[in-house]
Protein backbone atom coordinates (compact mmCIF):
# COMPACT_ATOMS: atom_id res chain seq x y z
CA UNK A 1 0.00 0.00 0.00
CA UNK A 2 2.79 2.42 0.89
CA UNK A 3 4.44 1.58 -2.47
CA UNK A 4 1.30 2.69 -4.28
CA UNK A 5 0.98 5.84 -2.18
CA UNK A 6 4.61 6.73 -2.94
CA UNK A 7 4.06 6.03 -6.63
CA UNK A 8 0.96 8.24 -6.73
CA UNK A 9 2.62 11.01 -4.74
CA UNK A 10 5.67 11.04 -7.02
CA UNK A 11 3.55 10.96 -10.15
CA UNK A 12 1.25 13.71 -8.93
CA UNK A 13 4.26 15.78 -7.93
CA UNK A 14 5.96 15.26 -11.31
CA UNK A 15 2.94 15.61 -13.54
CA UNK A 16 0.58 17.97 -11.82
CA UNK A 17 2.08 20.05 -9.02
CA UNK A 18 4.02 22.50 -11.14
CA UNK A 19 1.07 23.03 -13.46
CA UNK A 20 -1.49 23.79 -10.77
CA UNK A 21 -1.92 27.28 -9.42
CA UNK A 22 -3.11 26.20 -6.01
CA UNK A 23 -1.68 26.32 -2.50
CA UNK A 24 0.61 23.64 -1.12
CA UNK A 25 -2.19 22.53 1.21
CA UNK A 26 -4.51 22.09 -1.76
CA UNK A 27 -1.81 20.15 -3.63
CA UNK A 28 -1.66 17.76 -0.70
CA UNK A 29 -5.46 17.49 -0.75
CA UNK A 30 -5.34 16.77 -4.50
CA UNK A 31 -2.77 14.01 -3.88
CA UNK A 32 -4.97 12.48 -1.18
CA UNK A 33 -8.02 12.79 -3.44
CA UNK A 34 -6.31 11.13 -6.39
CA UNK A 35 -5.10 8.33 -4.10
CA UNK A 36 -8.50 7.68 -2.60
CA UNK A 37 -10.19 7.84 -6.01
CA UNK A 38 -7.81 5.23 -7.45
CA UNK A 39 -8.07 2.98 -4.39
CA UNK A 40 -11.85 3.27 -4.32
CA UNK A 41 -12.17 2.56 -8.05
CA UNK A 42 -10.04 -0.60 -7.72
CA UNK A 43 -12.05 -1.73 -4.71
CA UNK A 44 -15.42 -1.00 -6.32
CA UNK A 45 -14.42 -2.66 -9.58
CA UNK A 46 -13.25 -5.78 -7.75
CA UNK A 47 -16.58 -6.09 -5.97
CA UNK A 48 -18.72 -5.81 -9.12
CA UNK A 49 -19.76 -8.65 -11.38
CA UNK A 50 -17.03 -9.01 -14.00
CA UNK A 51 -14.79 -6.66 -12.05
CA UNK A 52 -12.09 -9.24 -11.38
CA UNK A 53 -11.82 -9.75 -15.14
CA UNK A 54 -11.53 -6.00 -15.71
CA UNK A 55 -8.74 -5.77 -13.14
CA UNK A 56 -6.98 -8.79 -14.63
CA UNK A 57 -7.19 -7.25 -18.07
CA UNK A 58 -5.73 -4.01 -16.73
CA UNK A 59 -2.94 -5.66 -14.74
CA UNK A 60 -1.93 -8.00 -17.56
CA UNK A 61 -1.79 -5.20 -20.10
CA UNK A 62 -4.67 -6.50 -22.22
CA UNK A 63 -6.47 -3.23 -21.52
CA UNK A 64 -4.54 0.02 -21.37
CA UNK A 65 -5.08 2.23 -18.37
CA UNK A 66 -6.45 4.96 -20.61
CA UNK A 67 -9.14 2.58 -21.94
CA UNK A 68 -9.86 0.88 -18.61
CA UNK A 69 -13.16 1.34 -16.79
CA UNK A 70 -11.06 1.50 -13.59
CA UNK A 71 -9.45 4.75 -14.76
CA UNK A 72 -12.78 6.16 -15.90
CA UNK A 73 -14.32 5.34 -12.53
CA UNK A 74 -11.38 6.89 -10.64
CA UNK A 75 -11.67 10.05 -12.74
CA UNK A 76 -15.40 10.24 -12.14
CA UNK A 77 -14.94 9.71 -8.41
CA UNK A 78 -12.30 12.43 -8.25
CA UNK A 79 -14.44 14.98 -10.08
CA UNK A 80 -17.62 14.12 -8.18
CA UNK A 81 -16.28 13.56 -4.67
CA UNK A 82 -13.00 15.43 -4.40
CA UNK A 83 -12.78 18.32 -6.86
CA UNK A 84 -16.08 19.82 -5.75
CA UNK A 85 -15.17 19.54 -2.05
CA UNK A 86 -11.81 21.22 -2.68
CA UNK A 87 -13.42 23.94 -4.75
CA UNK A 88 -11.20 23.19 -7.75
CA UNK A 89 -12.09 24.88 -10.99
CA UNK A 90 -13.16 22.69 -13.89
CA UNK A 91 -9.90 23.39 -15.71
CA UNK A 92 -7.79 22.27 -12.74
CA UNK A 93 -9.90 19.19 -12.03
CA UNK A 94 -9.81 18.28 -15.75
CA UNK A 95 -6.02 18.57 -15.68
CA UNK A 96 -5.80 16.28 -12.64
CA UNK A 97 -8.20 13.74 -14.14
CA UNK A 98 -6.07 13.61 -17.29
CA UNK A 99 -3.19 12.16 -15.25
CA UNK A 100 -5.17 9.40 -13.50
CA UNK A 101 -4.67 6.86 -16.32
CA UNK A 102 -0.95 7.74 -16.39
CA UNK A 103 -0.70 7.03 -12.67
CA UNK A 104 -2.67 3.77 -13.00
CA UNK A 105 -0.46 2.71 -15.92
CA UNK A 106 2.66 3.22 -13.79
CA UNK A 107 1.00 1.28 -10.97
CA UNK A 108 0.16 -1.67 -13.22
CA UNK A 109 3.71 -1.75 -14.58
CA UNK A 110 5.02 -1.72 -10.99
CA UNK A 111 2.68 -4.59 -10.14
CA UNK A 112 4.22 -6.61 -12.97
CA UNK A 113 7.79 -6.05 -11.72
CA UNK A 114 9.42 -8.94 -9.84
CA UNK A 115 9.55 -6.82 -6.69
CA UNK A 116 6.30 -5.07 -7.50
CA UNK A 117 3.07 -4.47 -5.71
CA UNK A 118 1.04 -7.49 -4.62
CA UNK A 119 -2.46 -6.70 -5.86
CA UNK A 120 -4.07 -9.27 -3.55
CA UNK A 121 -2.44 -7.56 -0.58
CA UNK A 122 -3.56 -4.20 -1.93
CA UNK A 123 -7.20 -5.32 -2.15
CA UNK A 124 -7.04 -6.80 1.33
CA UNK A 125 -5.58 -3.58 2.72
CA UNK A 126 -8.30 -1.56 0.98
CA UNK A 127 -10.93 -3.56 2.81
CA UNK A 128 -11.61 -5.89 -0.08
CA UNK A 129 -10.94 -8.79 2.22
CA UNK A 130 -9.43 -12.12 1.46
CA UNK A 131 -12.35 -13.23 -0.71
CA UNK A 132 -11.51 -10.57 -3.30
CA UNK A 133 -7.82 -11.37 -3.11
CA UNK A 134 -8.63 -15.08 -3.46
CA UNK A 135 -10.85 -14.30 -6.44
CA UNK A 136 -8.00 -12.48 -8.12
CA UNK A 137 -5.64 -15.34 -7.39
CA UNK A 138 -8.07 -17.86 -8.91
CA UNK A 139 -8.65 -15.69 -11.95
CA UNK A 140 -4.93 -15.25 -12.40
CA UNK A 141 -4.22 -18.95 -12.17
CA UNK A 142 -0.71 -19.78 -13.27
CA UNK A 143 -0.67 -17.29 -16.11
CA UNK A 144 0.69 -14.36 -14.13
CA UNK A 145 3.35 -16.16 -12.16
CA UNK A 146 4.16 -14.30 -8.96
CA UNK A 147 1.98 -11.25 -9.51
CA UNK A 148 -0.74 -12.46 -7.15
CA UNK A 149 1.33 -14.55 -4.73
Amino acid sequence: MSQLLDLIKNQVAESISDKLSISDNQKNDVFNGVSSSIFDSIKQTASEEGGIGQLMSLFTGKTSASASPVSALAASMFKKNIASKLGLSDSISDMVVKFIPVIIEKFTKKANDDDGIDVGDLLSSLGGGSSLADGLKKAAGGILGGLFK
